[in-house]
């Protein structure tokens, strides 16, 4: 019978994500989960991950070929990347969500499910970036 309880790794592994301010990959988390638990494996932090995935925990977010990065935040929201460092900051684009629907429809998709992402340099990579643009 599968495991439906919030263990001690799996907790471990939450309270990590919830911390961070990075949305971390894998590899970040189980560094940081090592430091608290120096016995756990890479494989539990995976099945972890993917345990509280399923179970609505964290999202896991996919940016093309990079390794995927965990989100605390499981409310519908979008981000911005830098394509210089990788930081990944939380955002709501105040769109009607009927707006991106009826694009959808338009082009004979049923809209399941969307996500936005937008890519530039953060200030940190490129001070003037923050800048509006013209």
């Amino acid at each position: 019978m599968k495991a439906r309880r919030l263990t001690p790794h799996r907790s471990a592994v939450l309270e990590t994500i919830r911390a961070s301010r990075t949305h971390p990959t894998a590899a970040e988390i189980y560094s940081q989960v090592r430091r608290r638990r120096p016995g756990v494996a890479y494989a539990t932090i995976y099945n972890a991950l993917d345990w509280l995935t399923r179970n609505g925990m964290v999202s896991e977010l996919r940016l093309g070929d990079e390794a995927s990065r965990y989100d605390p935040t499981t409310a519908r929201h979008d981000h911005l990347v830098c394509t210089r460092c990788g930081a990944l900051v939380d955002y709501e684009l105040p769109l009607p969500h009927r707006i991106l629907l009826q694009a959808g429809r338009r082009h004979g998709f049923r809209v399941q499910y969307y996500r936005l992402e937008l890519f530039g340099c953060c200030s940190q990579c490129a001070p003037d970036s923050a800048a509006p643009s013209r």
